[in-house]
């Protein structure tokens, strides 16, 4: 492994540079691809051998992982670390003070005989980790950066740069989220009908468009998030007021949700006009799609007024809780 020899001049140069490399990946890659890249990336100016990115929240006092991702590490590694978790000094040492890396040599007797034995299971001499707590959810992104017995010692130099490197992290999953969500929303053939969010697999909203919020209050008046108030899989969830469809993206899920109120108020055919008037359609169009006469169109929009108390189409957008453009 070769240190990178940089001048402060150069090191912001070449800092700089990272970062609009990190909003780029944030920008063109998915979900799953981005923390391989942003780590390989990550690697040409602060080198290491392996890396854990993750969410955990503090259960006791312990790490309880919410998501991770292992890179040039087996799937073992987690099993293998929770089983000494109780011992590590990491992490008391890390949480001590949020957002300030600190260094732990894995060989070192002094910090344990747990440490020292995952060390040597996964040739790991030394670690740079450094924790960020999310201000919404409380939990805490974590990355550590493992580096193998014989190789070049983490110093306070690049201690400082994971402490600024963390913030570009953070701030790049969560554009990384955002722009899923977006171009999930151009794949929809009714976008303006649902509301989309990302979540971890503890059900704890990582993003959200505020409709999907207002959707969650219509059926829970009482939620305050971030955790989800029901437990939700791959089948989703289907409640009085609400439906979630549910996609798995690496360990994350994709949410779409829509209302349920008009389903039980209206004939399919009524249902159907108002999602159509919901996406923002005329008469003429929404006779074209669904194969009636205008006239037909104008005779259904009367009933769904009159049944759902309405005097307007842009009233049934808001029924439909049609997020803003």
């Amino acid at each position: 492994m070769n240190r990178p020899d940089h001048a402060p001049a150069s090191l912001l140069q070449a800092f700089s540079e990272l970062t609009l490399d990190l909003q780029q990946l944030a920008q063109h890659k998915d979900i799953e691809s981005l923390p391989p890249h942003a780590l390989a990336r990550i690697g040409k100016l602060l080198p290491f051998d392996s890396a854990w990115w993750g969410r955990a929240a503090l259960v006791d006092g312990l790490p309880d992982e919410h998501s991770c991702y292992l890179y040039r590490l087996p799937p073992s590694y987690l099993p293998d670390w929770q089983s000494i978790r109780h011992t590590d000094v990491t992490v008391h040492r890390v949480h001590e003070v949020p957002g300030r890396a600190v260094i732990v040599d894995m060989a070192d007797p002094d910090n344990g005989a747990g440490l020292n034995w995952l060390g040597r299971q996964y040739h790991i001499g030394e670690l740079l980790c450094v924790v960020h707590i999310d201000p919404h959810t409380q939990l805490n992104n974590h990355l550590a950066l493992y580096r193998a017995p014989g190789a070049p010692r983490f110093n306070q130099d690049d201690c400082q740069l994971l402490n600024n490197l963390m913030l570009h992290l953070v701030a790049a999953v969560s554009a990384n989220q955002i722009r899923t969500l977006v171009a999930m929303r151009e794949r929809l053939s009714r976008p303006r009908n649902l509301a989309l969010a990302v979540c971890d697999q503890r059900g704890v909203l990582q993003c959200a468009e505020r409709g999907f919020v207002d959707l969650l209050l219509n059926e829970w008046p009482r939620w305050n998030g971030p955790q989800l108030p029901m437990a939700l899989d791959s089948n989703g969830f289907e409640g009085k007021r609400l439906q979630i469809d549910c996609s798995a993206v690496g360990d994350l899920y994709l949410l779409a949700a829509r209302s349920r109120a008009l389903l039980p108020k209206l004939s399919p055919r009524e249902n159907a006009v108002a999602q159509c008037f919901g996406d923002g359609k005329t008469y003429k169009e929404v006779a074209r799609d669904l194969g009636i006469s205008p006239n037909t169109v104008r005779h259904h929009i009367r009933a769904i007024y009159s049944k759902l108390g309405v005097k307007d189409k842009a009233r049934i957008a808001q029924l439909l809780h049609a997020p803003p453009d």
